[in-house]
């Protein structure tokens, strides 16, 4: 049975970080779930007993509220303790952005918990999306905790008393056409992510493995690392060409990542726009496909395409 632990800030996210508590309790069980909120002006022995829960986690989510980089600068914040432990003991943490936070870049952190800024954040809306960013949360979790008791069960040893017996909580799902080995990655901008998650719909179900980033890194995976090894293992690099991308450092990178790798960049062009500067340069030698007329015969050229490299 998993260990799932919810760390908020009490000023910052209390209300919501209980309503996330309650719905997975009632998915995973009330014994598989603790919530731990914390307060700068909370007494060391609560603190201990919040990293002591943290420290026996199979999987943290950490809630960031609008008010959580102000208190993560103080040395002695708890949440900023905490995250630290679970990163130094290597375990799973999901940051989960509620209240209309935005994800905290490297720079914005101290040095022991920079590498929270890479960890694959979930959004949390306490209005009407809140069941349907739940489901996808759950699902995260499910697969995290799952590694994380199996790399557990990989490294006990042998002195320790077996485990109880009984069925298995989760079966993990099969990623393997979703995952690093996909032959088509997919290049867009953050702003673009529905119309790239129809192209790779479109593209599947035509029998093409596609890798996409909102679902294919999981929860708590470093994001920038998942990239790069899906880039090294991909063959096509499918450009979600808009406005938004015009104007995208991490496309920039992801370009330049697909040329070190030798991969075929087929850009799409979803509006009628030109590269920029920054751009103009990578892809002027790249053929268009333009998806701005008619839908079923832009993906008929691209599915086409697609399978003319990998047949190559």
């Amino acid at each position: 049975m998993p260990k799932i632990v919810i760390c908020c800030r009490t000023s910052d996210s209390f209300g919501i970080a209980g309503r996330i508590f309650d719905r997975l309790v009632s998915h995973f069980g009330r014994d598989s779930v603790a919530l731990t909120d914390l307060d700068p002006s909370d007494g060391a022995e609560k603190l201990q007993r919040a990293q002591d829960s943290a420290r026996g986690a199979d999987v943290l989510l950490a809630t960031v509220g609008r008010q959580w980089l102000d208190g993560i600068q103080n040395d002695n914040d708890p949440m900023r303790s905490i995250i630290g432990a679970a990163q130094s003991l290597r375990i799973p943490t999901i940051p989960i952005l509620v209240n209309g936070a935005k994800m905290p870049s490297s720079e914005q952190l101290p040095g022991a918990i920079k590498d929270f800024a890479f960890r694959n954040a979930y959004r949390v809306d306490s209005a009407q999306d809140f069941e349907y960013h739940l489901d996808r949360l759950i699902r995260a979790v499910e697969i995290m905790a799952e590694r994380s008791l199996f790399e557990k069960s990989q490294t006990a040893g042998p002195d320790l008393p077996p485990a109880p017996p009984g069925p298995p909580v989760y079966t993990a799902p099969d990623r393997s056409s979703e995952g690093s080995s996909a032959a088509v990655f997919i290049s867009h901008s953050s702003h673009d992510r529905k119309i790239a998650e129809t192209l790779v719909q479109a593209l599947e179900s035509r029998g093409l493995r596609c890798w996409i980033s909102s679902r294919d890194v999981a929860g708590g995976d470093n994001y920038q690392a998942s990239i790069v090894r899906a880039i090294r293992v991909a063959r096509i690099m499918l450009l979600v060409f808009t406005e938004n991308a015009n104007n995208s450092e991490e496309i920039k990178k992801e370009l330049g990542l697909a040329s070190r790798h030798n991969l075929t960049v087929i850009p799409v062009r979803i509006e009628d726009v030109l590269p920029n500067d920054a751009l103009e340069f990578e892809l002027a030698t790249r053929q268009w496909i333009d998806f701005f007329g008619d839908w079923e015969r832009a993906i008929d050229t691209l599915y086409k395409r697609v399978r003319q490299v990998l047949a190559a």
